[in-house]
């Protein structure tokens, strides 16, 4: 018979019984209490010998010179002297000097030859040695000492982890009537598994106790249904609401770390100094890690260790905790409450036997008119909100307005956004690298307020622009390349201001950008409508200052700017000549001091003229042909907003065309800046955000059906006869349909569009017949007269109007059930003829077959004596705006299929808004060929130019 081996010894917690084999060999501490003060003491002491010993074997210098070394080992970031020590990391580098110093200097010196000066030392190091972590060591510090101390210590110096035994105290533990003190000691055993192998002795009686009273806990560390040795941070793949519950239901009275668990992300870690400069969290430094300790405890989070700075995220318990039992201000909520106010919903009708559309009080608001119910700043509502809602997830509200956005361009985009309750509030969204801005339109100096409010709001700095993103000197945004240290590149490269030598940590940057902040809004509220144009002149220019510095920030660490700027009335501003004025000057002023070349300001290379200003620029190769990015794109959305391209563009292009004197007589050299202006409800657009959802989404819709999309979504989205679409509705009904289907078909598609209001389907056709139109497209079966009235909530008489409308469309049709005619819809039918490329072209054009979308013209830096570029469709285009020349397709797509026998009736309708009448589809392809344009300087603004045929040219 062979003999057993003893198990390996592992770091954990383990239980010790006649069923698990193990010995209570080691270091053995009796009489463990729930209170940490009556044996981490003890079990330090006992502890000290064998950690002397353990320094002793590492130790190779003097006593200060040996804690260094093991300080750089276990608290990497301890010599960082701009960061400062939290009370957790102040104790454990007491505790290393001391254990370090009475291994080193009094090894086993008998305690009477010693001075008297060394006994009093000797006592202080051991009483440090020995109450570190239990809140009565040098700076009172909790277990995160006791973490970053010995654990930590012996953790790192040990291959084989040392055995602790601790004998529970059956009678303390049972009687115990304040179970946070529970909570304390676990958490505090937890700590010590870390480095530890920990044996846990406890009778039968205490283990069914601390199973029933701490029981995520206890099945995590003490459960030997699954495994002996179970690891202290396994992932449960199977938890319930009501053990989410008893984990977090005694944090009433804590609402710190209620709004820190709320605050935290199951998918991304978040560092503890994120987490101390969130203002949503609003915890002191010091008391982050106490926190996250205790709810690591509760097994609702996880503790990463391993690199300079410890990150936190939610485990899957935790998850479910803050979504079944936090509300949205972070208050408790029993997950029975949650449940029994959904089934208490009201029914959409006043009878529950009735069938009929849900009451207008209880529609579920659209995006825009959510975005539109700001709230009141006065009240409770923040001048600065995130983009999200219970009901409609970030990503998908994010991804319908980032879509639309042309990277590095002016987006003009025809919609009908809502007036925003309170023009005040400026909103953002932040998902992976990408970050919106939305604003409401209210003149220069207050839109340039909300803007600059909101890039470097306390949401902004606490999510985005964050320490760990920047690194606590911005050492994040270093370009090893370039050879300058990383403040140069700051200020001399990316013109970042108010960044002097007193603001080169993050914190003290924070501090003063902050400062400034308010300061400058505190201007916008009193200039705003006043008539001093010098101080409004002030104000603006360091309004800009303020945004270029921030947005030179966004750029440098890898994110990409949108703000969308909505204008409600677009009618009403471009019949006023000093509104529309402003909004062209506005963006003319404000778009080309967002640019950028490699880690060098645009604005400062091409159109500054102060000579004290330039001679603060680090040098710059410019490399032929270089073009110069924007840190930020802009979408400008109104209801005829599109109308006002060519004001937009004259404006911006007289100011690109002010560069500096050298730069336009060519005696310095320097990057081409151009900012299209791009029309965002064409063909080409709808294609391109055609192209990205399905890039996004990895769907393989062929070229063929690609083209019929786009078409469908012109006819849906745009008024009659503009071969226009809103991109936000074509976005929308994307997503709606992808929710149903990885590959949507066109009549998926439109089905989905059927789901967007009435005025925003189908605008061609009246409301009535809309609404019929999208009733039929949503049925699973004919509908017949009353139906149709019934169920899109239409009058008799509207519907004997407006039925030959509906009559007429491609995709309705008559059919025949039990006598009785009923209408149905068909699966579209692609035409069968698909007209030559050549019937998109101008009458005039010699061109061949263009590619399908270009956006923009190429250019050359110009000088005096540099003639234009004379670029056509057959240059290079392997740029961001390049798409591929269009495929016709020769075979027709498949045949619908009736199921139902159809009616033969003849289209005889004569109303002004059946598809009856509208154009062939060569009207629905523009073409987009360009003719290169002479620029007199490097910086052009590039115009889209409408076609004879409806296309575009840029």
């Amino acid at each position: 018979m062979r003999t057993r081996q003893p198990a390996a010894r592992k770091r954990g917690v383990r239980l010790v019984s006649h069923a698990t084999e193990r010995s209570t060999a080691g270091i053995t501490c009796p009489g463990v209490s729930p209170r940490l003060t009556e044996w981490i003491p003890e079990l330090l002491a006992d502890l000290r010998p064998h950690t002397e010993q353990t320094v002793r074997e590492y130790a190779t210098a003097d006593p200060w010179h040996a804690s260094s070394q093991l300080l750089d080992k276990i608290l990497p970031a301890w010599k960082d002297t701009d960061t400062p020590w939290t009370d957790d990391v102040a104790e454990a580098v007491t505790y290393t000097r001391a254990i370090t110093a009475l291994a080193l200097t009094y090894r086993d010196e008998p305690t009477g030859t010693r001075s008297k000066y060394h006994q009093q030392r000797y006592a202080d190091l051991t009483d440090t040695a020995t109450s570190i972590g239990t809140g009565r060591g040098p700076v009172n510090a909790d277990l995160g000492a006791l973490a970053n101390g010995p654990v930590a210590l012996h953790r790192e110096l040990e291959d084989h982890p040392t055995t602790l035994t601790l004998l529970l105290d059956g009678d303390a533990w049972t009687s115990l009537t304040d179970r946070r003190t529970g909570v304390r000691a676990l958490a505090a055993i937890a700590v010590l598994a870390d480095g530890f192998e920990v044996r846990l002795v406890a009778s039968p009686s205490v283990q069914r106790h601390l199973s029933k009273r701490y029981p995520d806990w206890s099945e995590c560390h003490l459960d030997l249904t699954l495994s002996r040795d179970r690891s202290p941070h396994t992932d449960h793949a199977t938890q319930t609401v009501e053990t989410a519950w008893e984990a977090i239901r005694d944090l009433d009275t804590e609402p710190g770390k209620r709004r820190l668990l709320g605050n935290l992300d199951a998918e991304h870690a978040r560092s503890y100094r994120d987490l101390t400069t969130d203002h949503a969290i609003d915890v002191a430094e010091g008391t982050v890690s106490r926190y996250v300790l205790d709810l690591e405890a509760r097994e609702l989070v996880t503790i990463d260790r391993r690199g300079n700075h410890n990150t936190v995220q939610l485990t899957d318990l935790g998850k479910l905790a803050v979504q079944a039992c936090l509300d949205d201000t972070y208050e408790l909520v029993h997950p029975d409450q949650r449940r029994l106010d959904g089934r208490l919903t009201a029914t959409p009708q006043q009878f529950t036997s009735t069938v009929s559309p849900r009451r207008e009080e209880e529609k579920t608001p659209t995006p825009d008119e959510w975005v539109a119910t700001t709230g009141d700043p006065e009240g409770d509502a923040e001048y600065v909100q995130w983009l999200t809602d219970p009901e409609n997830p970030t990503t998908t509200r994010h991804e319908r307005f980032s879509t639309v956005a042309h990277d590095d361009a002016v987006t003009l985009v025809d919609d009908h956004p809502r007036s925003f309750d309170d023009g005040r509030v400026a909103y953002l969204s932040h998902a992976d690298d990408e970050t919106l801005v939305f604003l409401q339109w209210g003149g220069p100096v207050a839109t340039l307020g909300r803007l600059a409010g909101a890039l470097l709001s306390e949401k902004a700095l606490s999510t985005i622009l964050t320490p760990s993103r920047l690194g606590r000197e911005f050492e994040a945004i270093d370009a090893p390349s370039q050879g300058y240290p990383t403040a140069r590149i700051l200020r001399r490269g990316h013109q970042v201001g108010w960044y002097s030598d007193d603001e080169t940590t993050y914190d003290a940057w924070r501090e003063r950008i902050t400062t400034v902040r308010d300061r400058l809004l505190a201007r916008v509220a009193e200039l705003t409508h006043s008539d001093d144009t010098g101080a409004r002149s002030d104000l603006l220019k360091d309004l800009h200052g303020l945004i270029a510095s921030a947005t030179q920030l966004y750029h440098a660490v890898g994110i990409d700017l949108t703000t969308t700027l909505r204008v409600p009335d677009t009618d009403a501003l471009a019949r006023n000549t000093t509104q529309l004025q402003n909004l062209c000057a506005f963006l003319a002023k404000t778009a080309p001091k967002q640019s950028v070349y490699g880690i060098h300001s645009g604005y400062r290379m091409l159109f500054e003229d102060r000579p004290a200003k330039l001679c603060r620029r680090l040098p710059a190769d410019t490399d032929h042909d270089a073009r110069m990015d924007l840190t930020m794109s802009w979408v400008v959305a109104g209801p005829t907003i599109t109308a006002l391209r060519a004001e937009i563009t004259t404006a911006l292009s007289a100011e690109l065309t002010t560069v500096r004197e050298a730069i336009a007589d060519g005696t310095e050299a320097a990057p081409t800046l151009e900012i299209p202006v791009v029309d965002g409800t064409t063909y080409p657009a709808i294609r391109r955000v055609i192209d990205e959802v399905a890039m996004t989404h990895d769907v393989q819709w062929t070229p063929r059906e690609r083209q019929r999309l786009v078409r469908l979504c012109l006819r849906s989205f745009g008024p009659a006869d503009t071969h226009t679409a809103c991109p936000y509705d074509v976005v929308v009904s994307l997503l709606r349909a992808l929710n149903e289907s990885r590959t949507p078909t066109l009549a998926a598609v439109e089905r989905a569009a059927a789901t967007l209001p009435a005025e925003r389907f189908r605008p061609g056709l009246t409301p009535t017949a809309t609404k019929l139109y999208a009733t039929l497209l949503r049925a699973d079966q004919p509908l017949g007269r009353s139906e149709l009235i019934e169920q899109a909530d239409v009058s008799a008489s509207s519907y004997d109007r407006r039925l030959s409308d509906v009559r007429d469309l491609d995709r309705v049709t008559p059919v025949q059930q039990g006598g009785h005619r009923r209408w149905a819809t068909t699966d579209p039918t692609p035409h069968q003829k698909t007209p030559p490329v050549t019937a998109w072209l101008p009458a005039t054009s010699d061109q061949s077959a263009p590619p399908l979308v270009t956006y923009r013209q190429l250019t050359t830096p110009a000088g005096p004596n540099t003639p234009a570029p004379n670029r056509t469709g057959s240059d290079d285009r392997g740029r961001w705006d390049s798409r591929p020349p269009i495929s016709i397709s020769t075979e027709p797509g498949g045949d619908a299929t009736l199921t139902i026998r159809p009616m033969t009736t003849t289209n005889t309708s004569r109303q002004p808004h059946s598809d009856a009448h509208q154009l062939s589809d060569a009207r629905d392809h523009p073409t987009d060929t360009m003719e290169s344009t002479p620029h007199p300087t490097t910086a052009v603004a590039t115009p889209q130019t409408t076609l004879p045929s409806g296309g575009e040219q840029q």
